[in-house]
Formats: structure tokens, sequence, C-alpha cells
């Protein structure tokens, strides 16, 4: 029950091939490797699995998994959620930086507002100082 975060259609020269060539470990998510201990600290799990990490390695002569443990159902399940979560998250604020860089769009607009009310503020904010600053010279208290 190897979960990927994506299906790889594999024909049979594709697995020759990759056997004979030495590429016999499969990380997490379908990455394959030489060896063990490059496939068990796979980089691109931190993207395409939804653990963020390498969970198990699987030889794929003998279908069987040679480091780690292959997550149950519930627990793929689980990481699904708050993978799709940060996800989604990811991708308004990359939607954000977008339209930042663009200039463009409602999201930019809304920060370019959100912008001027706090210069607004802070202006404000220091010519009530100064008024407070004016009013103590006046009575003596500086």
């Amino acid at each position: 029950m190897t979960k990927q975060a994506f299906t790889v259609t594999r024909n049979q020269d594709w697995l020759s091939n990759s056997i004979a060539d030495g590429y016999v470990y499969e990380c997490s998510c379908g990455e394959l490797y030489r060896e063990v201990a490059h496939a068990f600290s796979c980089r691109k799990c931190r993207h395409y699995c939804v653990f963020g990490w390498c969970t198990h390695v699987v030889d794929i002569r003998t279908n069987e998994v040679v480091a780690g443990e292959e997550p149950s159902e519930a627990e793929y399940m689980e990481a699904a959620a708050r993978a799709e979560a940060k996800w989604a998250e990811e991708k308004a604020e990359y939607e954000f930086q977008t339209q930042m860089w663009m200039q463009e769009g409602e999201l930019y607009e809304a920060e370019m507002q959100r912008q001027r009310d706090a210069e607004i503020l802070r202006k404000l904010e220091l010519h009530v100082d100064q008024l407070y600053m004016i009013q103590d010279r006046l009575s003596g208290v500086a």
C-alpha cells in the first residue's frame, strides 16, 4: 500500500531498465535510488509526500519495505488533510505575492489601502505626540 502524491504509470521496460541500472530503492514519493540511505533521506519527499519526509523505502525488485515503516491508511488520511491545508495556505500566499509583483488585482489594491491607512495612522500619532509636547512645554512640565 504505497501512497504517493502522484501516480506513476510504470511499464515493464522502464522497471527493468531501472533495476538493470541499479536504481532499485523507491522512497515514499516514488523517486528511485541506488542506496537505501539515499532513498530514506530523499529531499523530494518534502514537497511530494503528504508527510513532508520519507516514511519508508521499498525494494522494487521484491516490493518489500526495507527501511522505515509504511504508514497506515488512517495516518495517511490525517497527513493528507494537514498537507492539503498547508498547500492551500501556500497557494494563497503565492497568489498574493503574484498580485503584488504584478501590481494589480484586488489583493494588491487592498494591500496598498492597508499601507496608506497605516501611514495616516502613523502621521496622526506623530501629530498627537507633538501636540502633547507643546502642551507640556507651555505648562512647564517638560
